[in-house]
């Protein structure tokens, strides 16, 4: 079975399982059911706030500093992946939302170890126009998410969005990041498939059990990522063949 088909066949798989995961959460006999998990994730969002602004400020300098400063946008994107990652595994222990304690953990550790191996570079040059215009509205759903916060939405979601803070839109802006990953041939598989997961599972959970549609821009993201590894071993299929 060729690689492609096999990781076609994974996914597959793993989306009817957080879909399965996903409906049987809204059993409210159960310890963390749809019900409780989102009144802790507007919680967090809530006592968070201050992280939140943050985030978001650090956001816009380090987009606006990584464009002009070429030398530094590696390091700078990859710490401040890292730091999402740790802010939304750290306030996670103030509600008990035991998903976060393992998840973001792993991913700044593969960060790190991407960062190190090299595997991770953000030339804005080397990218299609199509992977810039998706990575950005990930970016910029992370950043402006609407969902969690306190009316009026529209308002508040610039300030204070759970960005950093929860896993959704910390997830997403790490997508966003990660398709503007530049490194085709030489990306870190391994982080790539562990973010789409994530993504999948948190953004089909949201959609699915707690009518948070704003998700779907988090699973069509992910989706589009698992499509562009797709094309990829296709590729490379196609190369050692001829």
């Amino acid at each position: 079975m060729k690689q492609s088909t096999r990781f076609i066949i994974g996914s597959g798989l793993f989306i009817l399982f957080f879909s399965v995961v996903a409906f049987k959460l809204q059993d409210n006999s159960l310890l963390l059911n749809a019900t409780t998990l989102h009144e802790k994730l507007v919680q967090t969002t809530s006592d968070f706030k201050g992280l939140s602004l943050i985030n978001h400020l650090l956001l816009i300098l380090i987009i606006t500093v990584g464009i002009f400063w070429k030398k530094g946008r590696n390091i700078l994107f990859a710490l401040f992946m890292i730091h999402l990652s740790f802010g939304a595994f750290i306030s996670a222990f103030k509600h008990n939302i035991p998903s976060n304690y393992f998840y973001f953990p792993v991913v700044a550790g593969l960060i790190a170890y991407a960062v190190k191996t090299q595997k991770i570079r953000f030339d804005f040059n080397a990218l299609s126009l199509r992977d810039k215009i998706i990575g950005s509205i990930a970016l910029f759903g992370g950043f402006y998410y609407l969902a969690l916060v306190e009316s009026p939405v529209w308002i508040n979601a610039l300030i204070y969005s759970p960005l950093g803070v929860v896993n959704c839109p910390t997830t997403l802006a790490l997508c966003g990041f990660l398709i503007l990953n530049s490194e085709h041939e030489n990306r870190s598989r391994l982080l790539e498939y562990f973010v789409i997961c994530g993504a999948l599972f948190f953004g089909g959970l949201g959609l699915l059990t707690m009518n948070v549609y704003y998700d779907i821009i988090l699973v069509a993201v992910a989706l589009y990522m698992t499509w562009r590894l797709w094309k990829e071993a296709c590729n490379t299929s196609k190369g050692v063949i001829s």
